[in-house]
């Protein structure tokens, strides 16, 4: 090789080393960009939960301070409304405290994704059960649409979390004397869940903030209840780890559904087969 060879030769070395350091620099950049934008979201997330918590504690530690007085004087009238209020807060404070610690074990790793066979109905008509004196006290007509024996393919205890928060806000958000429909329908990619409400519905420009983690979305029920901000971010990332999909349609004054899909006890069945046989075959001299 002559001395214009090796010359050619060293540049286009020294031209792919700048090249790959380039693209390196190039990633670690872009890794950067993202690591500040996670740390960003974050740190507004906490900040908007600090806010959240502060509300009702001081709500409780009011209307406490109140009910206290009101038993000094004797005041038995008003007391109750106090102690209602007192209840009200603290339901709100425990639903965030709840839906937080779930969520920061789901970011953490801490919770195990642990799919199971169960039956799906059994598991709404108890989550629905929940919500028995909200639907006394707001005079809400619930609808269950279930086919009998519907066996999903999930998580339960990340199944429970999801119906908890999506049937906890149709009844917040539906007008006292409205109706609550929880559906489950058999496609063939598994079971479509829908929790409906004929409630005061969602603006389009916030449906798309819903999920996102740095969003403050905390729109009051019907009756002024109060939300975390928190349930629907738990909602997606949930579903998405059972690898499906949540959707909204909503319409002002009218209502809201909100659906996600996960995979049936048949889908599980078939999936389980196909690893049988891929085995069985690996395993052919």
């Amino acid at each position: 090789m002559n001395q214009a060879e090796e010359l050619a030769s060293a540049t286009k070395r020294l031209r792919t080393e700048i090249s790959y350091r380039k693209q390196a620099e190039d990633e670690v950049k872009l890794k950067n960009k993202e690591f500040q934008q996670i740390i960003a979201e974050k740190d507004k997330f906490f900040s908007i939960i600090a806010h959240d918590l502060k509300s009702p504690f001081n709500s409780i530690l009011g209307f406490s301070e109140l009910l206290v007085e009101k038993a000094r004087e004797k005041n038995y009238d008003s007391m109750e409304k106090h102690a209602g209020f007192i209840h009200q807060s603290s339901k709100r404070a425990m639903d965030l405290l709840l839906n937080l610690i779930e969520w920061a074990q789901s970011q953490t790793g801490r919770i195990i994704f642990a799919p199971e066979v169960f039956n799906l109905g059994e598991l709404i008509d108890e989550i629905v059960s929940m919500h028995e004196s909200a639907a006394f006290q707001k005079k809400i007509q619930v609808n269950k649409n279930v086919p009998p024996e519907t066996y999903g393919y999930a998580d339960k205890a990340m199944l429970s979390t999801i119906l908890r928060n999506l049937i906890s806000n149709a009844f917040k958000f539906s007008y006292p004397g409205g109706e609550l429909s929880v559906s489950v329908i058999k496609s063939t990619n598994g079971l479509v869940v829908d929790v409906s409400d004929t409630g005061i519905g969602i603006p389009n420009e916030i449906i798309g903030k819903l999920f996102q983690v740095d969003q403050n979305i905390t729109t009051p029920g019907t009756q002024n209840e109060q939300g975390t901000g928190l349930g629907l971010i738990l909602c997606n990332e949930f579903i998405e780890q059972h690898g499906g999909k949540m959707g909204v349609e909503s319409e002002l004054g009218k209502g809201s559904k909100f659906y996600f899909n996960i995979p049936n006890q048949d889908a599980h069945q078939e999936k389980t087969a196909k690893n049988l046989t891929f085995v069985s075959k690996g395993n052919l001299k």
